[in-house]
């Protein structure tokens, strides 16, 4: 009789599996010269695009503005501007000739920052504006960005949060009581088998290869990689990434999923089929085998991720880190995208929590 452990582990797993519908991302929309999504907590993000008829991205040095407000009752808001600060040390940040903040410019990932009560001040201004420009303190143009659009993105997240008609709008004020919805961020239960080395012999790879959809696709200097996902009793299972064609900034490859059972009665050797996933890898497309694009693999948690870029500046593309969960793939964070117009931030748009299940020995 299996021990009442491994059985309670099982049970988990199928619970689990049963319980969590299969991950959806939230959309990006555009409005004007802004972007803006939420993610499956209703956490938004809205960003600022370079106008089309500008050009291709911002000035050396420039960035867009990013605005982030939280779902729920603890309402995190701010603004942040990305951009490389050179020996500048404050900021004045003004819209249509008007001064709205100002501030100091610290190292790191976000030089400009304002948060809560001066966020919003700022976001109000946003709103009402045309033209917004960020100077140093020797007058320099730090940033110009367009504020067509911006309104109507933060407008989408008052209403993405229920908060359009509440006092805590940002455009769709009223005096309606503003109810925090409570969101569950999904915990993905993950089944890690014991270590193990066990990988298929070099023949078998070309095999797999040959009968492969990238057969046709392989040219240059390949290199497809292998990585164990572990043994459980005498069944050993590993990944596997065939090289399946390469542009000049993005890298295909196939994921196939490989088990070998030991000492079988009538062993077949290594058996290969496409890997699972709950939310196709957007290089792939829905409706065919998956596709990974610059793909990277974590051998302590066993997470995967692609990186899609849409042109070589990385200013528009996807991006999906994934878990394996014993059986497939599961999405832990998304984000995406989809104008190139020199927003090097992208919006998430799905994020889960995960936890390896605990067995007894």
């Amino acid at each position: 009789m299996p021990p009442i452990s491994f059985i309670a582990g099982i049970f988990a797993i199928i619970t689990a599996a049963v319980a969590m519908p299969a991950a959806q991302p939230g959309e990006i929309r555009t409005f004007g010269d802004w972007a803006v999504g939420c993610d499956n907590g209703d956490n938004c993000q809205a960003i600022s695009l370079v106008p089309e008829e500008d050009g291709a991205g911002y000035q050396d040095g420039e960035g867009p503005v990013s605005i982030v407000r939280t779902a729920g009752s603890k309402d995190i808001f701010k603004i942040h501007i990305t951009f490389e600060p050179r020996d500048m040390d404050r900021y004045r940040m003004i819209v249509d000739g008007r001064l709205v903040d100002t501030g100091p410019i610290v190292p790191g990932d976000y030089p400009i920052e304002i948060v809560g009560a001066d966020a919003k001040k700022v976001a109000a201004a946003i709103i009402r504006g045309k033209r917004l420009v960020v100077q140093g303190p020797g007058d320099e143009v730090i940033t110009r960005i367009s504020l067509a659009g911006s309104s109507a993105a933060l407008r989408y997240i008052d209403q993405k949060q229920d908060r359009a008609g509440t006092g805590t709008a940002l455009v769709a004020k009223g005096s309606r009581a503003f109810r925090p919805a409570m969101f569950e961020i999904p915990t993905i239960i993950v089944d890690q088998w014991d270590p193990a080395k066990l990988v298929p012999e070099t023949g078998d790879i070309v095999a797999l290869v040959e009968a492969s959809r990238c057969k046709d696709d392989r040219f240059g200097v390949v290199e497809d990689q292998v990585f164990p996902l572990g043994k459980r009793g005498n069944r050993y299972r590993v990944l596997v990434l065939i090289s399946c064609g390469a542009g000049a900034y993005n890298f295909s490859s196939a994921p196939y999923v490989g088990e070998y059972v030991e000492d079988a009665p009538a062993t077949s050797g290594w058996i290969f089929t496409p890997a699972r996933f709950d939310h196709q890898p957007s290089w792939g497309g829905e409706g065919s085998d998956p596709l990974l694009v610059n793909a990277s693999w974590g051998e302590q948690d066993q997470t995967i991720s692609s990186y899609g870029k849409g042109r070589g500046l990385g200013d528009c593309g996807n991006a999906e880190n994934y878990i394996w969960d014993g059986d497939s793939f599961r999405l832990i964070d998304a984000s995406a995208m989809p104008k190139c117009r020199g927003a090097f931030e992208w919006i998430t748009t799905w994020r889960a929590k995960y936890r390896k299940l605990e067995t007894a020995d």
